[in-house]
């Protein structure tokens, strides 16, 4: 028994190794340098839209997000992530972006007339919300759900999808009982009548 005792006493009593010495000539990486640039990102999201605008505005939309990812100066998460994103993803890095900056790089994408870009951001703003009332979230994804019914005009897609983002964005945390139960069954309400308005023309949601 004495003699892996004196190995351990003997291991513990080691002189510590020393640290490795740091290559001279090579910066340290830093956990806050982006991967990527404005251009990268800038890239990344106007492929988020590609599909479903004029390829000749594929320029002016590239330039218009790279001059405000220098001018917001996004951090270096949101660059990378939107760099890297893939199809479906834009709620998902836009996240990384406060509300101005997120709400920014929207009105650029979805452009100032109803288009199917409009549909991919309206997408992107719903994927924000987490409301915190059952009905309310479970509301927010039949709209969402919505969005992809090809037989409702994309007009009165983009305006659900839109006020629906817009509204359920304020804070219901603070609210009290009575107020969340009456928000409740509004939400409720809603589902159901989104849901007969889609079953209409052909749409399950």
């Amino acid at each position: 028994m004495r003699g892996p005792l004196l190995l351990l006493v003997a291991a513990c009593s080691s002189p510590a190794p020393e640290p490795a010495k740091q290559q001279t000539g090579v910066p340290p990486t830093l956990s806050n340098q982006a991967k990527h640039t404005c251009a990268h990102a800038a890239r990344g999201l106007s492929g988020a839209t590609r599909g479903v605008r004029e390829p000749e505005t594929e320029a002016e939309i590239f330039d218009a997000l790279a001059a405000r990812c220098d001018r917001d100066a996004w951090p270096v998460t949101a660059i990378d992530c939107f760099a890297e994103m893939a199809e479906g993803e834009l709620g998902r890095c836009a996240r990384q972006l406060d509300e101005p900056k997120r709400e920014a790089v929207f009105a650029v994408l979805a452009g100032n007339e109803p288009s199917e870009a409009g549909i991919v951001v309206a997408r992107a703003r719903l994927d924000q919300l987490s409301v915190g009332i059952e009905a309310c979230d479970r509301f927010v994804a039949t709209v969402r759900a919505a969005l992809s019914c090809d037989a409702m005009s994309l007009e009165v897609r983009l305006s659900i999808g839109n006020e629906t983002a817009q509204f359920w964005s304020l804070p219901t945390d603070r609210l009290a009982a009575d107020d969340v139960q009456r928000m409740s069954q509004v939400c409720v309400t809603s589902d159901e009548t989104l849901r007969r308005e889609a079953s209409t023309v052909g749409c399950t949601l």
